[in-house]
C-alpha cells in the first residue's frame, strides 16, 4: 500500500501522472518559448554560469547589467548575491560576470544609485559600492533596517525611481519598523554616506509601501501593500501588484487624506481588473502538482509587475503592463485604458498569454527595459518556486527545494525588424555633459529619460535649472516635457512662469504633470491657473488641480472652485480629490465619495464552537464532493458572509471581495470557512487598539498614516484613532472572521454554498 507521502513524492511538482522534466539548455529552453506577437524575438543574454538564481536586474549609466541573485532561496544557510555583467565585445550576449556582494540575505531589488547600488535584503536596505576598482563592493552601508523577515518570497523588494527623484518600494507582506541607519552629509556638493545611529521613533510599515530620498535620508509610507514588484508609466502613476491580482492603481495619495477624520478611511486604490475578469492563464505547461491547493488555471503566483516604457517592440506595445505567472511558465500582459482618473486593465491576448514556454522550469519573476529599449526577462529557472512553508508539514523535509539554484537566464525581448544594439557599443549617459543628459529626456526609451534624471540630480548643477526651462519650449514629445517639469521640480526650480505654461500645453499628461508640481502659497498666478485647470476636459488634470488648490487653501476662490467641482462632478474620485483640496474637512458632496452603507445584516455569533478544528474540517470534508444546488448556497451565503464580504453588489467590505472564488478549489473554499484563522492573510489579521484611556477595539486595520489609524469592524462604522491617543497596537495573530459557521449545517448546505461561491449569480441572493 502506498503512502500519500510516499505517491505526492513520487509526482512532486511535475505535470501529473509524467516523468520528472529535467532542466534544459538555454538553447533547448529557447525552442519551448511562443511569443504571441509574431513580429517579436526572444533571445539570450545571460545563463549559467554567469548569473544564478537571478530576481531582479538594473542597469548603471555605464551600461552594466546588475542582477540580484536569490541564490539562498528558499532557506538556505548560505547568502544570496549582487551580479554584474557586462558585454565587452558587442555580440549581444554577456561575456564579463562579476560577484559584485555576497553574503547577503535573499536579495531581491536593486537601482544604480551614485556609482554604487541600493539593494533589499530584509531586514536592510543596503548601499553597495566598489571605490578601489577591484570590481567588489568594499563599501557596505545598511541605510534603512527593519524591514520584516518574514517568509523568503514575501519580504521588502521593488525598489525604483520615480518621476519625482524619490526611490519607491514595495512592502512585500512582510511590514516592519523602519529606521534610518545613516547621515547624508555633503562637503562642496558631493554627497557622502556616513554611518550613523537609529535615531528617532520608527516608521511602522505595517499594511504600506513606502518611498526615500537617499540623498536625504527622508522616509514616507505609501498606501497599498504591493506584493513582488510594482512599477509607473511615463507620467508617473503607481501601480501595485498581489499576487492573484495583476494591477491596481494609486489614484491620489492618502496622505491627501490623513488629516481628515471624515476622509482618512477612504480606499485610494483602485483594482484595474474589468468587472468579471476572473484571472484566468493559458498555459503550455500541464498542470503542476501544487501542495497548497491553490488553482493552476488561474492568477496564483503573479510577480514582477512592469510598466514597459522602451521603443523596440513597437509604439503601441509602451505603456503596456507585463507581470510574470511564475508558477505556470508565463508571461501576462494588459492594456492600460484610461477611466476617469485611474484605468482598466484590459487582457490583450485572448486564449494564449503574451510569452509561454512548455518547459516547466522556466520561472518569469522580473522584467526591465533595457538601454536598447527592450524588454528584458528575468528567468529564475529552477524546479520549484513554491515555498515549503505553503505546503504539508510532512513534505517540507522530504524535498530539495532549491533543485536548480546554480542556474539561471535572462532573457530579451525586441522586434525581429530591429537592428540590436550591442550592449557594449551603445551610447553611455555617464559620459554625457549636462546638457547632453538634459536633451536625453526626450529620447523615445523611458530608461534613457530615467538615467538622464537621476544622473542630473545627483550633479545638482545649478546652472541646469536655466537649461531645464529653456528645453521645455523645445521638447518635442510629452513624456520628455513631464521628464523636464520633475527634473526642474526636484532641482529646486520655482519660477511660476514655468508652471503656468505647462497647465496651457497642448497634452493633458502634460498639463496633470504641472497641476501636481503647482508652487506654493505665494503665487497667486499659479492658483488662478489651478482653478482654471479644475474646468479641464481631462479628468487626470482635474484631480492634480483639486489636489493642488489644497496649498492655497486660505484663499476664498479656492473653496468656491472646489465646492462648485465637487458638486457638479460624476466621479467618485475627482469628488474625493475636492474633497481633499477643499479646505473643510466635512463636504456637501460627502455621498458621492462614500455612496451610502449597504443594509446592515447580522455578524453571525456562533456559541461554544468546537476547538478542534481538524474535526470539524474532517467531519464535513465530503461537502467538496457533493453536487451544490447553488439558488440554495445563496441564502446560505447572504445569512452567513455578507455581514463581512461584499459580492455581486451586495454585503460590506470588511472581509477579502468574494469575486472571482472560482479558481478556489473547493477543499480550500472549505478550510477557509471552517478554519479561517488557519492561514490568515496579513491584510485580513485582526489587530487590537489600545488607547491611553484603556478604551479598546479589534477589527481590521483599514487604512494608516503617520497620524492615524482606521480599524474596520463587521456591523459598525469605522473607528478612526489618532496616533497621539493609541498606546498599544496589538495583532491577535487569528482572523476576525469567527470559528462555528458550520453550527446547523449540513454537509449538503456546504455543498450548497461552495457551488454558490464558485459560480455566484446576482439574481440568487434574497433581495434585501
Amino acid at each position: 500500500m502506498i503512502s500519500r507521502l510516499a505517491l505526492l513524492l513520487a509526482l512532486i511538482a511535475t505535470p501529473l501522472g509524467a516523468a520528472p522534466t529535467p532542466p534544459r539548455t538555454p538553447d533547448e529552453e529557447l525552442s519551448t518559448f511562443r511569443l504571441a506577437d509574431s513580429r517579436w524575438q526572444i533571445e539570450c543574454v545571460a545563463a549559467e554560469p554567469e548569473v544564478s538564481s537571478p530576481v531582479a536586474l538594473a542597469w548603471d549609466e555605464s551600461g552594466r547589467l546588475w542582477v540580484a541573485e536569490m541564490r539562498d532561496y528558499p532557506n538556505a544557510t548560505f547568502g544570496g548575491a549582487i551580479r554584474r555583467l557586462e558585454d565587452t565585445n558587442g555580440d549581444g550576449r554577456v561575456d564579463t560576470s562579476v560577484v559584485f556582494a555576497e553574503a547577503l540575505p535573499f536579495p531581491n531589488s536593486i537601482l544604480p544609485w551614485r556609482g554604487g547600488v541600493l539593494v533589499t535584503a530584509a531586514p536592510d536596505l543596503w548601499f553597495l559600492r566598489d571605490n578601489d576598482g577591484d570590481g567588489r563592493a568594499d563599501e557596505r552601508r545598511v541605510l534603512f533596517t527593519g524591514f520584516g523577515t518574514g517568509n523568503q518570497q514575501l519580504r521588502v523588494n521593488g525598489l525604483f525611481w520615480g518621476l519625482d527623484g524619490w526611490v519607491y518600494g514595495a512592502n512585500g507582506r512582510s511590514d516592519g519598523e523602519i529606521r534610518r541607519q545613516y547621515q547624508p552629509r555633503w562637503t562642496n556638493g558631493t554627497l557622502t554616506v556616513d554611518e550613523a545611529p537609529a535615531a528617532g521613533s520608527p516608521v511602522s510599515l505595517r499594511g504600506r509601501d513606502f518611498r526615500f530620498r537617499p540623498d536625504t535620508g527622508e522616509f514616507e509610507t505609501l498606501a497599498g501593500r504591493s506584493q513582488f514588484g510594482h512599477a509607473r508609466d511615463d507620467w508617473g502613476h503607481r501601480f501595485l501588484s498581489w499576487n492573484t491580482i495583476p494591477l491596481r492603481h494609486e489614484v491620489l495619495p492618502d496622505r491627501f487624506l490623513a488629516d481628515r477624520p471624515t476622509l482618512a478611511s477612504l480606499e485610494v486604490l483602485q483594482d484595474c481588473l474589468p468587472s468579471g475578469d476572473v484571472g484566468e492563464v493559458f498555459p503550455l505547461t500541464p498542470p503542476p502538482l501544487v501542495f497548497n491547493n491553490e488553482s493552476g488555471s488561474h492568477f496564483n503566483a503573479l510577480s514582477g509587475l512592469h510598466v514597459y516604457r522602451g521603443d523596440a517592440l513597437g509604439a503601441e506595445t509602451t505603456g503596456q503592463a507585463f507581470v510574470g505567472e511564475s508558477l505556470r511558465n508565463l508571461v501576462h500582459r494588459r492594456r492600460l485604458i484610461p477611466e476617469g482618473p485611474t484605468f482598466r486593465a484590459e487582457r490583450i491576448e485572448a486564449g494564449t498569454e503574451v510569452l509561454v514556454s512548455s518547459d516547466p522550469w522556466f520561472h518569469p519573476v522580473n522584467f526591465g527595459t533595457g538601454p536598447d529599449g527592450a524588454l528584458y526577462v528575468a528567468d529564475f529557472y529552477r524546479q520549484f518556486v513554491e515555498h515549503p512553508d505553503w505546503v504539508a508539514r510532512e513534505m517540507r523535509t522530504q524535498v530539495n527545494w532549491d533543485q536548480g539554484r546554480d542556474r539561471g537566464r535572462i532573457w530579451r525581448v525586441r522586434l525581429r525588424s530591429s537592428t540590436p544594439v550591442p550592449m557594449a557599443t551603445q551610447p553611455l549617459l555617464a559620459k554625457l555633459t549636462s546638457d547632453q543628459l538634459v536633451r536625453e529626456l526626450d529620447h523615445p526609451n523611458g530608461w534613457r529619460r530615467d538615467t538622464a534624471q537621476r544622473l542630473l540630480w545627483e550633479r545638482s548643477a545649478p546652472e541646469s535649472i536655466s537649461r531645464l526651462e529653456a528645453f521645455l519650449a523645445l521638447a518635442q514629445t510629452p513624456a520628455g516635457r513631464v521628464a523636464a517639469l520633475h527634473t526642474w521640480s526636484r532641482l529646486g526650480g520655482t519660477n511660476a512662469a514655468v508652471v503656468t505654461n505647462a497647465l496651457q500645453d497642448s497634452n493633458p499628461r502634460v498639463r496633470a504633470a504641472a497641476a501636481h508640481l503647482a508652487g506654493s502659497p505665494d503665487q497667486g498666478a499659479v492658483s488662478k491657473a489651478l482653478r482654471v485647470a479644475l474646468q479641464d476636459s481631462d479628468p487626470f488634470v482635474q484631480l492634480e488641480a483639486a489636489l493642488s488648490l489644497r496649498r492655497f487653501a486660505a484663499d476664498p476662490a479656492t473653496a468656491v472652485a472646489l465646492q462648485r467641482l465637487g458638486e457638479t462632478t460624476t466621479n467618485r474620485w475627482i469628488a474625493l480629490a475636492a474633497a481633499a483640496g477643499s479646505p473643510a474637512d466635512s463636504v456637501p458632496w460627502m455621498s458621492k465619495i462614500r455612496p451610502p452603507a449597504p443594509l446592515a445584516r447580522p455578524v453571525p455569533k456562533p456559541r461554544d464552537p468546537d476547538p478542534d478544528r481538524d474535526r470539524v474540517l474532517n467531519s464535513l470534508r465530503a461537502a467538496t464532493t457533493m453536487t451544490g444546488d447553488p439558488k440554495r448556497g445563496a441564502a446560505t451565503c447572504a445569512r452567513l458572509c455578507l455581514a463581512c464580504h461584499y459580492l455581486q453588489g451586495q454585503g460590506q467590505r470588511v472581509g477579502p471581495d468574494l469575486g472571482g472564488l472560482a479558481s478556489r478549489p473547493p477543499e480550500t473554499l472549505l478550510s477557509d470557512i471552517l478554519d479561517p484563522s488557519r492561514q490568515v492573510a496579513p491584510d485580513y489579521q485582526g489587530y487590537e487598539l489600545i488607547q491611553t484611556d484603556d478604551q479598546r477595539f479589534t477589527g481590521l486595520i483599514a487604512s494608516e498614516s503617520e497620524t492615524r489609524l482606521t480599524l474596520r469592524q463587521p456591523g459598525t462604522p469605522d473607528v478612526s484613532v489618532a496616533r497621539s491617543q493609541l498606546r498599544e497596537i496589538r495583532a491577535t495573530g487569528r482572523s476576525i472572521m469567527p470559528e462555528g459557521l458550520e453550527a446547523g449545517l449540513s454537509a449538503q448546505d456546504l455543498a450548497d454554498l461552495l457551488a454558490f461561491l464558485r459560480s455566484p449569480q446576482a439574481e440568487w441572493l434574497p433581495a434585501r
